[in-house]
């Protein structure tokens, strides 16, 4: 059977301790570093068949014991290799209290994002660049001179976006819908994510598209969002008031 609901609460510790840790003067955010690590860990365990609770402790306990050892880490001084062994025995605190009850647990309130590894991943990797050209360089159009003819495009600034989002994501039939998602923002950038979520555009370079590879948007460090394919007749029909920011690169 598949456990997404004990995964996902299992995440959303890992989302409570991504701040730095500070104790007087001293502040590390290697903490943080192992939630992430743990984090992707579980992402890829979404939709996965495991055989009981025991064997999904096994799988996540294996994966901190090598990524997240101080061994691994490679702490820069005492406190920090403390920090590391807090982290990681309260998390393992939590997941053994977790799995105790988890058939009584809620449903966990976070959208679903499923990590893409191995081959499936070298499979997205190629069906990005062939039909977006996206993947051997770090960005897209409009920062990227990129030779897709037959796709209609345009970008404008996030900051012009920003306040249609919510209605973007119904055009797209988000939450219902699933996307795949390549980004900079994930532990290791040559994998790839499932996701039903357009995720709050924090500057990073994100690439998402539908499952069919019909439709593209594009969220770029310099602050432009480019919108392609099918969907580009609804999307300026929903910016049409922004007309005359289309096009259009602004320092943000």
């Amino acid at each position: 059977m598949t456990y997404n609901n004990l995964i996902n609460h299992l995440k959303i510790w890992c989302r409570k301790n991504r701040a730095p840790y500070k104790k007087y003067f001293k502040k590390t955010y290697i903490n943080s570093q192992i939630a992430d690590l743990i984090e992707f860990k579980l992402s890829t365990l979404i939709d996965i068949p495991i055989e009981n609770t025991d064997s999904l402790k096994r799988e996540i306990s294996y994966f901190i014991n090598v990524h997240c050892s101080t061994s691994a880490l490679k702490p820069q001084n005492r406190f920090e290799k403390n920090i590391i062994n807090k982290t990681i025995r309260e998390f393992s605190e939590y997941m053994d209290n977790i799995l105790s009850g988890y058939e009584d647990l809620d449903v966990a309130d976070i959208p679903y994002e499923r990590m893409v590894v191995g081959a499936e991943a070298v499979i997205l990797r190629d069906r990005f660049y062939s039909v977006w050209k996206y993947g051997d360089t770090a960005h897209w159009y409009p920062l990227e001179n990129v030779q897709i003819e037959s796709v209609e495009k345009f970008y404008i600034m996030y900051d012009y976006f920003k306040p249609y989002k919510k209605q973007f994501e119904q055009i797209i039939d988000l939450p219902q819908t699933h996307l795949y998602c390549y980004g900079e923002n994930f532990y290791q950038t040559q994998n790839f994510a499932e996701t039903n979520d357009l995720d709050e555009y924090y500057g990073s370079e994100v690439f998402y598209t539908d499952k069919d590879f019909s439709w593209a948007i594009y969220f770029s460090h310099e602050g432009t969002v480019t919108i392609a394919g099918s969907i580009v007749a609804k999307a300026k029909e929903l910016l049409a008031e922004e007309k005359e920011h289309w096009n259009n690169f602004e320092l943000q």
